[in-house]
């Protein structure tokens, strides 16, 4: 078995994403931890996207400098857009419009069950874990010490 990085599965995706198709990816990194394991155990499903639907709250995927990343947009102005990842404290990226290369809509969890990123539920966790910033490092160092179960 071939085994290639992240960075050029993604840019190998990149045609599929413009041509309307969505993406399966497993999930790797501790950037979007809770909301994501980032173990390996979940899958995201990339799909495209129209410039109305970058806004506040929704998970992206794109190009930053010479890496892809998946983080949430925080704050969007113009064609200007902010991301954070939710296990990240104090670290933004700043992004444009065209950077963008699909958005988050499911992820497919360890028990095989998709769950949506836009859902009502979805949205009211990133609002309260947003809310909890000033004590984010705290929650997320118990996190990450506690046992995934």
């Amino acid at each position: 078995m071939r085994v290639i990085s992240n960075n050029a599965f993604v840019k190998n995706i990149e045609p599929l994403l413009s041509k309307g198709n969505s993406v399966e990816l497993c999930c790797l990194g501790s950037s979007m931890q809770p909301y994501l394991r980032g173990d390996g155990s979940e899958v995201i499903v990339a799909s495209p996207f129209t410039p109305e639907e970058l806004k506040r709250g929704t998970i992206v995927l794109c190009r930053y400098g010479d890496q892809y990343i998946c983080h949430r947009i925080i704050r969007r102005t113009d064609d200007a857009i902010l991301l954070q990842g939710d296990g990240v404290i104090g670290k933004r990226e700043q992004i444009t419009g065209s950077d963008v290369v699909g958005i988050i809509r499911t992820v497919i969890r360890r028990n095989r069950k998709p769950a949506s990123t836009q859902s009502k539920a979805a949205r009211c966790y990133w609002r309260c874990w947003l809310r909890l910033t000033p004590v984010r490092k705290y929650l997320l160092r118990i996190y990450r010490i506690i046992p995934s179960f």
